[in-house]
Order: structure tokens, then sequence, then C-alpha cells
């Protein structure tokens, strides 16, 4: 069976003096009486948010809110432009809690295996969601790889390039991790190797998977920012996640630990615990 796509046409400004967007340059057509007249139908406040797929781009402004209230400005294909008193912090752990199996938890085990020390991306096989900085580290702006087709830099500003039904528009950062080029080869590589491991995971189990066609001609299919690393191809999605339940209920042994005072808990206490809780894989 096959997935049939509606296209949506991008709700954003089509004039040329849209074409590029920043985060000084949506504060200042935002903050101006001369530039804002012209955004206004494709502006709207949206406290409740959530990030999906349409989303083009995240400027996170939690330092200095837009108007004094909107600490976070998306622009989305679908819904526009979108003012948020949410910060980027709260947006993507509303995503990981709510949205995603087993939350961060199953995308750093996998980031520890493929050996990447930094994390600025939060995957799903087709749709990928990169941070200008570690999202570990602090608030950031972010940016729907999937969307994108090309990334330039120079002179310490990123640019991220869109191309889709006759729009094309440029999104600028300057507030960038160090090494952009590598951490962005590293996120594309994490996206690639869960999409293969969700590929896998489904065939094993009958059914005929594969990543969107779609996304073919987006960065996150691009295999020039690949790394090959000699573990990715043995990695499996239920051993990983196995990992992932067991570090949720180490830590709710070692919090239960610190909550009743238990001075003398080990390693092994919990084992035994864990074991215990188990639901017992068989009917029989």
């Amino acid at each position: 069976m096959q997935k049939e796509y509606t296209e949506i046409n991008v709700k954003l400004p089509s004039n040329e003096n849209f074409k590029t967007w920043s985060k000084e340059l949506v504060k200042a057509r935002l903050t101006s009486a001369v530039t804002i007249e012209g955004l206004i139908p494709f502006i709207q406040e949206n406290n409740l948010y959530q990030l999906n797929e349409n989303m083009l781009v995240l400027y996170d402004f939690h330092e200095n809110p837009i108007s004094g209230k909107y600490e976070s400005v998306i622009l989305d294909k679908k819904d526009g432009i979108i003012l948020c008193r949410k910060n980027s912090r709260q947006l993507i752990n509303h995503l990981l809690k709510h949205k995603l199996i087993l939350g961060a938890v199953l995308q750093k085990k996998l980031q520890k295996e493929l050996g990447f020390y930094y994390r600025h991306t939060i995957s799903l096989g087709e749709i990928a969601y990169f941070s200008l900085r570690a999202h570990s580290e602090k608030h950031t702006s972010w940016i729907g790889l999937h969307h994108m087709q090309m990334v330039q830099q120079e002179n310490g500003r990123v640019t991220f390039s869109y191309q889709e039904n006759g729009y094309s528009y440029n999104f600028e950062f300057e507030d960038c991790a160090p090494n952009m080029y590598k951490r962005l080869g590293e996120a594309i590589t994490h996206n690639h190797v869960l999409g293969q491991m969700l590929v896998g995971y489904a065939r094993s189990h009958g059914f005929h998977l594969n990543l969107c066609k779609c996304r073919k001609n987006s960065l996150v299919a691009n295999q020039e920012y690949f790394y090959l690393t000699k573990i990715q191809n043995a990695l499996n999605l239920t051993e990983l996640a196995e990992e992932a339940i067991e570090e949720f209920h180490r830590n709710y042994g070692r919090h239960c630990a610190d909550f009743f005072d238990i001075k003398d808990w080990q390693i092994n206490d919990h084992n035994l615990i864990y074991r215990l809780s188990r639901r017992i894989k068989s009917i029989l």
C-alpha cells in the first residue's frame, strides 16, 4: 500500500523581500509598523503550538521576547508565522515527552552507540529536527532538516535553503555550534540509521515499510554527509529499546533509593527488581 501525499502550499509571503529570514530579521519585521503590515495575513498567535513535520524553522527569543511576551517564532509551511509564548526548550520537551516513544532516551542510546558526543538532532527516520547548538546545553533555534536542500557556512553565518512548489527561502543563523558541518553530518547519520532500524524492524514482522521518497532531495537523504560507522549495520531496534527501558528502571530504582534514604542500594538490587517486574513475554 502506498501513501498518498497532498501538497501544501507554503503559507509564507512570496514577496522577494521576505525570501530570507534570520533571528534579527524576524525581530525587525515583527516590530516594525512598515513591514508587519505585509505580514499580517500570515501571522497568528498559538501558545498551544506543537512541533510537527511542517515546521521549517524555530527561532528562540527567550532572552528578549518579541513584544515582551513571545519567546518563540516558528515558520510553519502550513500555518505560516507562529507567535508562541513558549520557548524552544518547552516546545522540545513537549515533543519528547508526549510524541516520541521512549522520549529522549532512545535518541541518546543510538547516539552513544554511534559514538557521537554532541546532541543536535531529534530523529524520526523521515523527519529530523536539528538544533543550531547542542540542545542539552541551552535554549537554541531549530531547523526542520527534512525540508532543507542545501546548507552553507560563511563568516560564522549558517544558511539553510528550502525550495518547494515554486517557493524558495533562506534561513540564516549566527549563534551556531563550532564544527557545524561535522555536527550536521552526525545528525543526518543518526536520522538515517534510526530510519533503517525502523524499516528493518517492520520487515522482520512482515510489514513492508520504506522511507518516504518525498525526502530524497532533502538533506536528510544526502549521503555525502553520512558517517559510516562499523557498528551501525549491527544495531537492532528491539535491543536498543530494551536497553532504554532498562535505563528507565535503573533511574527509578536510584530515585527510590534516594527518596527512602537507602544507603546501601546496589546495582544488583536493581537487577533483581528489574527481572521481577518484567512482564513475561509469553502467553503460556
